[in-house]
């Protein structure tokens, strides 16, 4: 298995048999969410945990979202404990355009420092804009926007798990 990314978000339960209704991050979700597939249990920063791998019963679109049957899950209130968490699965599935979707949904749960200030923030979305991407950073003041440029992320370090950002007054402000 090569890196695991992040490629849902459970959005609630469904059913009494405890299918979730899975918001989908990535372009192409039907090669990863049909029936047959595995994907991994991620927690609500996006990082991988000990319940590992889960195997799709069955996978199928349901208005915005998928609704996705897993085996290691067969009750509507052990489902429900899964609201807000991640799913992950192997990067090499993938398009080369979900490739990049994910790599930015990989710094959610990240801590935010910025130059001589230390950490402000954890990364807490990714949003696609026109413009480029944004990260949404939750603060001690409110959930600014931070847009994903050169001149405003200085570095990521994924052994610590930051993202670095230059000293912009106001930046951070919500």
């Amino acid at each position: 298995m090569s890196d695991l990314v992040v490629v849902g978000k459970v959005r609630r339960a469904h059913g009494v048999r405890g299918a979730l209704a899975v918001e989908s991050l990535i372009d192409s979700p039907d090669a990863i969410f049909a029936s047959g597939g595995v994907i991994y249990a991620g927690d609500r920063n996006g990082a991988p945990t000990a319940e590992g791998a889960l195997h799709i019963v069955d996978g199928r679109p349901m208005n915005n979202d998928w609704l996705v049957q897993v085996a290691e899950i067969d009750d509507r209130d052990v489902a429900a404990n899964w609201r807000g968490r991640y799913l992950l699965a192997d990067a090499s599935l993938l398009s080369e355009e979900d490739v990049g979707v994910t790599t930015l949904l990989a710094y959610v749960g990240y801590a935010v420092e910025m130059d001589g200030r230390g950490v402000l923030g954890t990364v807490r979305d990714v949003y696609s804009a026109p413009q480029g991407a944004l990260l949404e950073v939750q603060t001690d003041n409110g959930m600014p926007l931070v847009p994903w440029r050169p001149e405003i992320v200085r570095e990521v370090n994924d052994e610590r798990r930051t993202v670095s950002l230059y000293a912009l007054d106001g930046l951070l402000d919500s």
